[in-house]
């Protein structure tokens, strides 16, 4: 055989021998610190520490008994919530506007959109806090409120919510829309029950994406939350610089599994729709 056909034969083996140890690797380096820090919440020590001599469910006891970080977990969900619901509202609205109606400086005004999601979060904390912190409605605080913290996350959510639902929002047969106002719909009754239902998917995605960057989020929070209304990410940062115990593995866990429960509910939301569609 010649060399350069043996060469040619030996290509596909060798990019596909590249391409599974990439793969494994990459999938390595995922997994490597959710299973060390899954491993080390069952640590009964009072610090994190390895190689683990004695395995217990104690730190999982004393999270869920400690009204302090019971509490942040709470502050956590609800303000991730809250934010799904403001930005999914927003993104959803935005996007639909940008999809349906001719916009001046429509490329200017996008760009402004998106620009949240390229700016530092210390730098929209700290904004958020100075423009909104000496706000009171009705002798209400605003600064250290929940609120606060919702609107300020939404300012990262809700580029994203914008970015997934108009491109959704491509996909809409506009014929469907267009028989919909022939036959007497309005505007806005064809959006509720006529497009919202088409674009159901995107919707509960982009709601649990929302939910997942809240949720997660640490240096907005950081800036904008009081010891009231802390937030779990900022609690464990604060703990770690006391104390290290298997207890902040604990917290790690169960965001994590947090944000797995959110992305299982994606992918069971996406397969039913694909059944329905084949059907």
């Amino acid at each position: 055989m010649p060399e350069a056909a043996i060469r040619r034969s030996a290509e596909p083996f060798l990019f596909r021998t590249l391409a599974i140890a990439f793969t494994v690797f990459i999938v390595g380096y995922i997994l490597v610190p959710i299973l060390v820090t899954l491993v080390m919440s069952f640590n009964d020590a009072a610090m994190i520490r390895f190689p683990i001599t004695v395995w217990s469910l104690r730190w999982y006891a004393d999270f869920f008994g400690s009204a302090q970080w019971t509490d942040a977990l709470r502050n956590s969900i609800v303000i991730a919530a809250g934010t799904a619901v403001i930005s999914t509202s927003a993104g959803i609205l935005c996007a639909w506007a940008f999809q349906r109606f001719p916009i001046p400086g429509r490329d200017a005004l996008y760009v402004l959109i998106m620009l949240p999601l390229f700016m530092p979060g210390v730098v929209l904390g700290l904004g958020v806090a100075i423009a909104f912190g000496g706000l009171s409605i009705g002798g209400y605080s605003f600064y250290g409120s929940r609120a606060m913290v919702m609107l300020a996350h939404s300012l990262w959510a809700m580029p994203l919510v914008f970015m997934l639902m108009e491109a959704t929002f491509r996909t809409v047969d506009n014929r469907i829309v267009e028989a919909s106002y022939d036959l007497g719909g309005g505007p806005v009754r064809t959006f509720f029950e006529i497009v919202l239902p088409m674009v159901s998917t995107g919707i509960v995605s982009s709601l649990l994406f929302a939910f997942v960057i809240s949720l997660n989020e640490f240096v907005m929070a950081l800036f904008l939350t009081d010891r009231d209304t802390q937030t779990l990410p900022v609690l464990m940062w604060l703990s770690l610089r006391s104390a290290g115990t298997p207890r902040l593995a604990v917290a790690s866990v169960i965001l994590a599994l947090t944000v797995f429960a959110c992305l299982s509910l994606i992918m069971l939301w996406y397969i039913r729709q694909l059944r329905k569609v084949s059907q």
